[in-house]
């Protein structure tokens, strides 16, 4: 399974202030017992259900804006070199064949965060405004492409 290491990227971003540390302006929000950089093949794997469990045994949950419109949800798709409808419509495959759990529909960065703070599983990409002021047990990381 995909080691996930220590990062301090939290902390550039708050002392960078308006400057992104992120990729495009977006990062990657999970639980702090996961903390670390993440590459895009496991961000593929973790959002289309080839990845069911983290190392340190917590089920993987996909957290997802399902808008199509949605700047995250357009990041995402071409992080993974789809479009947003061609992810959205892989995850419902994935769902209906029993190999992926349905990922938590939210709609907003902020809701990604409330969800992540209640699943040790959870992912999802946020924009980096909401990275700056999180909650100690939610950690925003950037992604090796």
């Amino acid at each position: 399974m995909p080691r996930l290491n220590s990062s301090i990227l939290v902390a550039l971003a708050l002392t960078l202030g308006t400057t992104s540390a992120f990729a495009e302006g977006f990062a990657l929000a999970h639980h702090k017992s996961n903390s670390g950089t993440i590459d895009t093949e496991t961000l593929r794997k973790a959002f289309t259900g080839r990845l069911k469990q983290w190392d340190n045994g917590a089920v993987v949950q996909p957290v997802l804006i399902t808008n199509e419109d949605a700047p995250e949800t357009k990041f995402l798709a071409s992080t993974l070199g789809m479009t947003p409808r061609e992810l959205l419509n892989r995850i419902q495959q994935e769902v209906f064949r029993g190999e992926m759990r349905r990922p938590t529909a939210i709609k907003s960065s902020a809701d990604c965060v409330t969800a992540v703070r209640g699943n040790p599983g959870a992912l999802c990409v946020i924009v980096d405004s909401a990275a700056a002021g999180l909650p100690p047990d939610v950690v925003a990381t950037a992604f090796k492409k």
